[in-house]
């Protein structure tokens, strides 16, 4: 018959370990935002520029909290859809359509980066 071994403090864990999720939530978050703010800043480069209204029209905003947070990059000015899918269109050299999907798709790996160097830092503080 096998023996039964009785673990104390099951529920303090399972506090511990709750808590635990909440804080490295908190530091997703900021790695998210990081990462928004960093789509922006490479979109900035290559927005095509006329009266820079565009240009001056980018935000970045967060929404939620932890890990149900959504990062949101955007240009609010009214043609920013636009000039942003009209890719036939012929810009200033370095400046293209696409300015918000490019560096999104293009720099993947170092946005993953920058949220995973957060949740590194979480690691520090734990």
């Amino acid at each position: 018959m096998a023996d039964l071994v009785k673990v104390l403090g099951v529920k303090e864990i399972k506090e511990s370990l709750r808590k635990a999720d909440v804080r490295l939530g908190v530091f997703v978050r900021r790695g998210m935002i990081k990462a928004g703010l960093q789509i922006q800043r490479y979109s900035q480069k290559i927005v095509p520029i006329d009266t820079a209204n565009l240009k001056n029209s980018a935000g970045t905003r967060a929404f939620g909290s932890g890990w149900a947070t959504e990062v949101i990059v955007f240009y609010t000015a009214e043609y920013a859809v636009f000039v942003h899918e009209m890719t036939w269109l012929k810009h200033k050299p370095g400046k293209e359509a696409k300015f918000l999907e490019k560096p999104a798709r293009e720099k993947r790996k170092e946005l993953l980066q920058t949220i995973a160097n957060e949740a590194k830092l979480f690691g520090r503080t734990g």
